[in-house]
């Protein structure tokens, strides 16, 4: 069978944060394109899209890759055995077809016309290569930890029996997903696995020619490529690395740049005040919770986390710190991820009660004091400070402690509360960091959530995962180890003089598809 916070003055805040910017254009553009095919068809097509990029790659390795703005630039040399489109629908793309034997063998048939940057003809030992490798590097080993590498079979060249440990229901998204890219086992042999994520060679429409590591990758159209509907449209890409976000939006104001990834939220109306320029703004998969550690004796107590989550007012962070361009929280993950379970009246901000909750807790003065981690980010350390004053507020004081991830890991995730930013489309990829052994952000150690979550993978019917799902979530809102926050749109800035843009919840945007005109 075929499967297919009162409005609440928040300490700490510079005036900067507050300020949404000013300008007269409307707040971005519907999604699925850039609206302006009139404005830009008036010039001669350029040879070369020059594109803003928020950070140098750390590996044009796909599975030794773990950020998804590295993924969205592989994305377009790489292809996948197959497409997820953002409503969770699959499409054929490496593979042609495929079959469920049983609950824990798939039978995938594979294109014969495709062939590597390099002019090795992709096969069924390059999706064997790409899952194996996988599982032999830490970065991306969870990820297929449920492949049965070892007795999968390559029937012939185009086929494939991939076996798994037990059922997994999250195949397609992860052989959808920036690792799941497949790359050239003849090439990896040949050259070896470091120069190899240096000098990529991949079946997808553009071929790397260079890169110039912290300022600059250069794409060349692959005019071989299989796909011949979805050729590149324009020859030549220039992903420009600029790491600060206003110095993106200069790139916009001179000209520099004609697509700019994550404008930041307060940074729209700028964007949308340049002539000949607007704000992409389209709903996406990132989100942000605060995060309780399930292992400390404090929170151990759940009426202490209920109090610090009503003392939360949600629309004022969205607005002081976003400009007001996120939304509230509904859910424990995105609106719009597969099986969402909305809540209603969800943890409302009432000062009172959270005080009541405090009470409850054996702490009816206040008088709690507690340590507040959280990474280098600039919304991070704008949403802990002023989550640190409404916490006030009930008698509760935080030290806010900033630490890179790396020094974060270093101490051994040692904390009591957190924030997370996470940005994916799959169930048990955000749920994972209630999994004990993820072993990050709230400590966890609870069997339940540990047994529900494995449970929840090996459900192959939609209707009995999404129940399963549905109920897990109803568990986590309950027992609150976590408070989403808020969801946070994906805004690019583009060029008027850009056609063929298309946004995507998780920024995997394909720039083969964009034409830019004088």
């Amino acid at each position: 069978m075929k499967r297919r916070l009162t409005a609440l003055l928040l300490a700490g805040l510079t005036a900067a944060s507050l300020l949404a910017g000013c300008g007269g254009k409307p707040n971005g553009t519907e999604k699925g394109g850039s609206g302006n095919a009139g404005t830009a068809a008036g010039g001669a097509q350029k040879d070369t899209l020059t594109v803003a990029i928020i950070e140098d790659m750390m590996s044009m390795d796909p599975q030794e890759t773990n950020r998804a703005s590295n993924w969205a630039i592989q994305r377009q040399i790489y292809n996948h055995l197959v497409k997820e489109n953002p409503d969770g629908t699959v499409e054929p793309e490496l593979a042609t077809e495929w079959e469920w034997e049983d609950d824990t063998t798939l039978r995938m048939k594979l294109r014969d016309d495709v062939y590597f940057h390099n002019g090795t003809q992709f096969t069924a030992k390059d999706v064997y290569f790409s899952i194996e490798k996988g599982l032999a590097t830490s970065i991306s080993a969870s990820t297929f930890a449920s492949f049965d590498i070892e007795n999968s079979e390559i029937v012939n060249d185009f086929e494939i029996v991939l076996k798994f440990h037990q059922p997994y229901a999250p195949v397609f998204n992860t052989f959808a997903s920036g690792r799941g890219s497949i790359v050239c086992k003849d090439y990896f042999d040949e050259v070896g696995a470091e120069v190899a994520a240096r000098e990529p060679v991949g079946t997808g429409p553009y071929k790397m020619v260079r890169w110039d590591s912290g300022t600059q990758l250069v794409l060349e159209a692959n005019e071989d490529y299989w796909d011949t509907a979805n050729r590149a449209k324009t020859k030549n890409v220039i992903l420009k690395v600029v790491t600060d976000a206003s110095s993106r939006v200069i790139e916009l104001e001179t000209g520099t740049s004609d697509l700019v990834f994550e404008i930041a939220t307060t940074d729209i109306d700028r964007v949308n005040s340049i002539e000949g320029a607007h704000a992409d703004v389209s709903d996406s998969n990132r989100y942000m919770l605060v995060t309780f550690s399930m292992k400390d004796e404090l929170l151990a107590n759940k009426d202490l986390r209920y109090a610090l989550s009503h003392a939360i007012d949600r629309q004022a962070i969205i607005n002081m710190v976003y400009g007001g361009n996120a939304k509230m929280a509904t859910g424990m993950y995105p609106h719009n991820v597969y099986a969402f379970h909305g809540f209603e009246d969800y943890i409302p901000y009432d000062v009172e009660l959270a005080k009541e909750y405090l009470g409850k807790a054996g702490y009816p003065n206040g008088g709690l004091k507690m340590l507040f981690n959280v990474e280098d980010r600039t919304a991070d350390r704008q949403v802990a400070e002023a989550l640190q004053a409404m916490w006030k507020e009930i008698g509760v004081e935080t030290e806010i402690i900033v630490a890179t991830d790396s020094a974060y890991v270093g101490q051994g995730y040692s904390y009591q509360i957190g924030l997370r930013a996470g940005n994916a489309n799959e169930p048990s990829n955000i749920l994972i960091i209630y999994d004990s052994a993820f072993g990050q952000k709230i400590q966890p150690n609870d069997p339940h959530i540990d047994a529900e979550l494995a449970r929840c993978k090996t459900l192959l019917d939609n209707d009995e995962r999404a129940q399963a799902y549905g109920e897990l979530q109803e568990y986590l809102y309950d027992i609150r180890y976590t408070v989403p926050l808020l969801e946070t749109p994906v805004v690019f800035g583009v060029s008027d003089k850009v056609e063929g843009f298309v946004s995507d919840p998780l920024q995997q945007i394909n720039l083969n598809s964009i034409v830019v005109y004088e």
